[in-house]
Formats: structure tokens, sequence, C-alpha cells
């Protein structure tokens, strides 16, 4: 049997993938309040330095409020789960316990041999020494514990679409300016994403797809733009966002943009102006662009601005000022744009 500590803490764990932010919402405390500390003083703006390389005051204060929101989502989820199920328990005229009995407990089933056997085939290399009957026990508690989770999950769901849940917590949003970077989309879409990424960097690449697949599926609904943020230990990434506001020069800038994430390998001068003349750019007038640093200042404004947005690290979006970080799947860009359309129609 599930213990109800068990139970709850699954419970709290797997309402946390339902829950959606949307609006603004705080609670106070009764009693004397503190006085609120003075605001955080730094350097130049700089909160420290590793090598010369500055960590900035912003970058700080965008860690924890993304900290802050974090914290407050878990606090929310245990908070909503323990009103649901003492809502229902109450509806239902039992405790809490009994509830747990009805809609969980006495609806594991019990693992098959060919369950067990299957997770034991998967598992046993890491356990030398140990037979099949020895670690059986354990099994059996996995698979049970699996189908528990299972089971919470369509319960809460149930609980969820009965008690019309709305989460009114909202994400940290950063101001984000778009400058006047290369965009795809409307100019007026209620969605803008904004992303700073270096071409050097491994994961940028890999993040492309998915940027491809979400602005398909949300074509007209997003405005795309792309800033340059090249990482100081990728040796041709500054100068391969040079290049490519060169392109722009020549109305390429996507065409050059595409060709230096599809081959990482390219991206020395003699390469990009290789990749330049097969796009149909003027040769000439690119090696100009690139060898006078023209567009230089330019990525050092697209820097500076994503250091006071808080970005520290590549690829780093920004969907109507709400951060994703990283190169993740599709649903975490589908998740934020679905609310900001939803919230754009009201």
């Amino acid at each position: 049997m599930v213990s109800r500590k068990t139970t709850l803490f699954l419970m709290v764990s797997l309402l946390l993938c339902f829950l959606a932010a949307s609006a603004c919402s705080s609670a106070t405390s009764g009693g004397k309040k503190d006085s609120p500390p003075p605001p955080a003083t730094a350097q130049g703006g700089n909160a420290a330095t590793v090598d010369g390389q500055p960590i900035s005051l912003a970058q700080l204060d965008a860690r924890v409020a993304k900290q802050l929101y974090d914290a407050r989502q878990q606090a929310l989820g245990d908070m909503v789960n323990e009103a649901l199920l003492e809502k229902e328990a109450k509806s239902q005229g039992i405790t809490i316990e009994a509830l747990t009995q009805k809609e969980v407990n006495a609806k594991i089933a019990e693992p098959t041999p060919a369950e067990i056997d299957q997770v034991w085939e998967a598992n046993k290399a890491r356990m030398p020494g140990k037979t099949k009957e020895q670690v059986a026990p354990d099994i059996v508690k996995w698979l049970k514990d699996q189908k528990a989770a299972q089971l919470q999950q369509t319960f809460i769901q149930s609980l969820r679409a009965k008690y019309k849940v709305q989460i009114l917590l909202e994400p940290p949003r950063v101001v984000v300016a778009v400058d006047d970077d290369p965009f795809l989309g409307p100019a007026d879409a209620p969605v803008t994403i904004v992303e700073f990424s270096d071409y050097q960097c491994p994961y940028c690449s890999r993040a492309e797809p998915v940027v491809k697949q979400v602005l398909e599926k949300y074509k007209g609904k997003v405005k795309f733009v792309y800033r340059d943020y090249p990482l100081s230990f990728h040796p041709f990434a500054a100068k391969a966002s040079e290049a490519s506001q060169c392109a722009n020069d020549q109305g390429k800038f996507w065409e050059f943009h595409d060709a230096l994430y599809a081959d990482q390998s390219k991206l020395s001068v003699p390469d990009m102006e290789a990749t330049a003349g097969r796009l149909g750019l003027n040769a000439e007038k690119f090696k100009s662009c690139l060898d006078s640093g023209k567009h230089a200042a330019e990525v050092k404004k697209d820097m500076d601005d994503a250091t006071k947005a808080g970005v520290n690290s590549t690829p780093s979006f920004f969907i109507n000022g709400v951060a994703v970080v990283g190169a993740q799947g599709p649903e975490a860009f589908s998740d934020i744009i679905d609310q900001e359309l939803a919230k754009s129609l009201k």
C-alpha cells in the first residue's frame, strides 16, 4: 500500500507538470512586517568577475527572479493539490486517506511476470552478482510506484477539470529590445520571440530545427528576432556574427544564417567568404564589409542588450519577455506561446 505521505508527494510532483502561468498573484501575512532590504549595488553594474569575465547585476537578478518563481510554483503546487484533495474528500463525505485508498491504492494492479522480466532484462547489467529472484521485490515495488503515479496523474487531471483550477502565478518577464535586427513573421504579431545566439555553439545549432518547427506551427502569429551573443571562448563566433550582418546588407541574412548553422565547421573567414559566394552575394562587397569590421558595433550592441536582460548562455530565448534557456523541445515554446495568444484574445 502506498502511504499517504508518499502519495501526496507524488501527486504534488505530478500536479506541477500541469500548472500554467497566466496572471500575477500575491499573498500577505499578518503581524509586523520587516523593512525591505536596500537595493543591491555593484561596481560598474557587475556583481563579480571571473578571470576578467563579468557577471552583471542584471544576470544575478534574473537568476534570483527565476529561483523565486520556481519556489513559488512548487509551493503553489502543494497548496493547490491539498485544496483539491480536501474538496473532493469533503464532497464524498470521506477522509483524504480514504479518498487516496479508493482512487489510487485500491486500483494498483499487481505487476505481471512479463513486466518484471522486462525491467530485469533492461537493468540486470547494472546489478552484477544479483539474481532476478533477489531483486524481484524491488522491481515489484518500483512497478507499483509507476502504476500509482499514473493513477494519481489521471486522478489529478479529473480534479483539475472538475474544480476548474486557474493558476494566476506569472513567470518573471524581462524587457528585451528587438533593436533593428532581422526578423521573421509579422511585425505586429501578438507574440515576439527574441533569440540571443552564437553561430559556433553546438546547442544553438540543435535548437534551429525546433525554432523552425515552432515558427511553422504558429505562422502569422509569431515574430521571431535573431540577435547575436558570441561567447568569448568561441574564437569564430564574433566574426560569424559580423558576417551574417554583412549578408543582411545584401538581403541574404536568413540564407547565410541557415548555412552557418548547417555546417559549423565552416566558420573561418575564408570559409564564410566561400559560403557568401555560393549564396550569390557580391563577393567584393561582402569581403570589404567583413574586413572593415563594419558591424562590430552592432554585434557589441546585441551583447550589451543581452547582458542587460540577464543572458549568460546560449541559446537564450525570450517569448514576450519570458525566458526559455537552452536547446529545449517545442513544447517549452508552445506552452508559453499558447498562453500569450490566449491573453491577446481577451
